[in-house]
């Protein structure tokens, strides 16, 4: 699963495989949607853009060189 450590506030934020986010820092920990909004848990606030980037749909890789870009030298 995926899941980074918020720059400011050290805490984990933490892909579960339903695609909610599970945030825990200090023993505690909340579970929240990948908009932001609070399903449960101890922590009742977390950062709706953290939660979109580690809960939100996975894009596939585009090549550097996939054909859409024109390259200058």
């Amino acid at each position: 699963m995926r899941s980074i450590r918020h720059p400011l506030s050290g805490a984990l934020y933490d892909r579960q495989p339903d695609g909610t986010v599970r945030v825990e820092k200090d023993g505690r920990a909340g579970l929240f949607r990948a908009d932001g909004s609070y399903i449960s848990g101890d922590i009742y606030f977390a950062d709706p853009q953290m939660c979109g980037w580690i809960g939100g749909r996975e894009l596939a890789a585009r090549s550097r060189h996939s054909g859409n870009a024109v390259e200058r030298s």
